[in-house]
């Protein structure tokens, strides 16, 4: 975002009516006199009745009609005096502070102007305050805590020698407006002058100090063009206010129309790739859909702003086409990310699990073996087996490549999870030493990784049944990572206690913490760690598929559910089990809920329910080969009971 350089605003124009009631009719008769001489061009007559007006103007709005007019004639000290005069009887008037900060602006005297105009910010006349802030700053050339009022430190000394060695090097002196407290300033001119770019740099400052709800409070609800739209749109998105992002991208989507006048380029494919984002956070995933194929629909230059969407538009098309069960369309689209913007890390990553995630199918059940083998392909598998074998090491190589060029965790894990497919009869010794030495060569600090590849280790660790390997890990990394948060007692613990320290802890944390607890048969804690996730997460359903946390919530209901199941509290179990149905999305996870829930009601003896949800999970997962089993065991509890009656 583009920091504007300052400039003069606009000065405010007094145009106070001066028709309040004057005692005996003299001052507005005075006023009209004054004002037919200015008409018609003799000033000094002019002045002369003027000068009587002022000695019998009495309340604020009457000496101010006075003020005008010698204003609208030139003469500066007399209209001083008057509202001088004025404020002597009324010094917290914000008129009367505005046009006497206006009036020392025009004389120069910028100072006495800033004083005065100092309890104006955040008014209608801010813009007044704000040109004497920024005349100050051109003028004096002082550094920023010295505008602000601040210690000076080092380095404004040195910036000051810098200024003195070189007076005409305009750049260096402007680097006091992207001050982050410039904010306010640039705010109040926005306020006083309507001008929206004002606004632009208030909230691009809030926005580089991380102030993001303090740039959305900025949004006046209204834009001026799609220009506007798009940064109020990003600004709103990036604070997390999503649909008041959805407000401002769409009023002047009509702009975004090749046919219409308005029309740019670039802000119409930001603002449509902006606009499918929040759609899909929304849960509006056919609108999302459509605004990307709106993108690739148009005729893009390769090498602009505009192509700069593309691969992110190909992968997030990929997500969907994944969540709609359309692995062709989804293979398409990675790979044409990957061929035409090869360094762009999603799209290598994603491709990466698409290539993992084809080679981990499950084998083709009964019926569709014997389907396949008849030859009568249904269109879905004729589309699948359109998609051609992907070269792991073919993907291995380009990572390699890009990993030399840049340091990027996530690159490294997606490696590490290729290289250990390709190898997949391997030791876990050799596995272990190769995450442990990933570990090393990545360490930023004692006990301190990125996030990416701490949180993989340890969940590489656990499903290789590496546990104290992954305890030791997750632990020490945890006492690292939140050590300086600590207070009290806690900080000298020698023991980081996840159930008490749960505010600081991420989604995944969570969930390690959650399960080394079960590990060790601490029920009650893991418990706690999970109703702390479900009071975070559980009611941000529309954002959570963003990041796939949806998927974490629904794996800490079914943990619960089978937490309380143990304890022999079925309906609370099985109320958890619901939950984690409602929110599923794949037919393989519902159908794993399914068969958790037909299990409880067979433990319950309720074969009828049990026996309905089985039948459910398999007809969405036939392969699920416990509920198979249950299934089973359901059909001679039946046959037994029956024999019994």
């Amino acid at each position: 975002m583009q920091i504007f350089v300052p400039v003069v605003l606009s000065c405010l124009v007094c145009n106070i009516s001066c028709s309040n009631h004057v005692e005996g009719g003299s001052l507005p008769s005075m006023l009209d006199s004054a004002d037919n001489y200015i008409a018609a061009g003799d000033a000094k007559s002019a002045i002369a009745i003027l000068d009587q007006a002022a000695t019998q103007a009495d309340g604020t709005y009457e000496q101010l009609g006075v003020f005008k007019r010698f204003m609208k004639l030139g003469d500066l000290n007399r209209a001083e005096k008057t509202v001088k005069k004025a404020l002597k009887k009324d010094k917290k008037s914000p008129e009367l502070n505005a046009v006497y900060g206006n009036l020392l602006l025009k004389k120069g005297q910028t100072a006495k102007a800033l004083k005065q105009a100092k309890n104006l910010s955040g008014t209608k006349y801010g813009s007044i305050y704000a040109e004497a802030f920024l005349r100050t700053a051109q003028e004096t050339g002082k550094s920023a805590n010295e505008l602000f009022g601040a210690k000076k430190t080092k380095a404004d000394k040195e910036w000051k020698k810098s200024c003195e060695r070189f007076p005409d090097d305009i750049a260096l002196r402007q680097r006091v407006f992207r001050d982050r407290r410039f904010s306010s300033i640039y705010y109040d001119a926005f306020l006083g002058t309507g001008k929206y770019r004002w606004n632009w740099n208030a909230a691009t400052l809030d926005m580089l100090g991380g102030k993001y709800s303090q740039a959305a409070d900025k949004y006046s609800g209204e834009t001026e063009n799609a220009e506007d739209s798009l940064f109020w749109g990003k600004v709103l998105y990036d604070a997390g206010h999503f649909p008041e992002s959805l407000d401002a991208l769409t009023q002047h989507e009509d702009d975004l129309d090749e046919d219409d006048e308005e029309y740019d380029y670039v802000t119409a494919v930001q603002t449509k790739a902006l606009l499918a984002d929040v759609y899909y956070i929304l849960g509006q995933d056919s609108d999302s859909a459509q605004k990307r194929e709106e993108i690739l629909d148009m005729e893009i230059e390769e090498g602009t702003l505009a192509d700069s969407v593309l691969p992110s538009v190909y992968v997030n098309s990929a997500i969907y086409a994944k969540s709609q069960e359309d692995p062709f369309s989804e293979y398409e689209f990675l790979s044409r990310a990957v061929n035409d913007y090869p360094e762009y890390i999603p799209a290598l990553a994603s491709y990466g699990e698409f290539a993992l995630e084809r080679m981990n199918r499950p084998p083709d059940d009964t019926m569709t073996a014997h389907i396949r083998a008849a030859g009568l392909l249904t269109r879905e598998m004729e589309k699948d087996a359109e998609i051609p074998e992907i070269n792991l090491n073919g993907i291995l190589d380009q990572m390699k490549a890009l990993s030399s060029k840049t340091d990027n965790s996530e690159l490294k894990v997606m490696m590490e999870k290729l290289y250990s497919r390709a190898n997949r009869g391997e030791e876990k010794s050799r596995m272990s030493a190769r995450i442990w030495t990933m570990l090393e060569q990545s360490e930023t600090g004692n006990n301190l990784y990125p996030e990416p590849i701490v949180r993989y280790a340890v969940s590489t660790f656990i499903n290789n049944d590496l546990f104290s390997d992954a305890e030791d890990l997750f632990m020490r990394y945890e006492m690292a990572n939140h050590r300086d948060s600590l207070s009290g007692k806690k900080k000298k613990a020698k023991v980081f206690v996840p159930e008490d320290n749960m505010n600081l802890l991420s989604l995944w944390e969570c969930e390690a913490a959650a399960w080394f607890r079960i590990y060790h048969g601490d029920y009650e804690n893991a418990k706690k760690l999970y109703d702390h996730i479900l009071d975070v997460y559980a009611d941000r359903s529309p954002v959570l598929n963003v990041s796939g946390q949806n998927e974490s919530v629904v794996n800490t209901y079914i943990n619960l559910g089978n937490l309380y199941s143990r304890d022999k509290r079925s309906p609370i179990a099985m109320d958890y089990l619901n939950k984690a149905s409602g929110r599923a999305s794949s037919a393989e996870k519902k159908a794993e809920i399914l068969y958790r829930m037909g299990k409880i009601s067979y433990y319950q003896r309720d074969y009828h329910s049990a026996s309905r949800f089985i039948q459910y999970a398999l007809k969405l997962d036939p392969s699920h080969n416990r509920a198979h089993f249950v299934e089973q065991q359901i059909e001679r509890a039946t046959m037994l009971e029956s024999d019994a009656d």
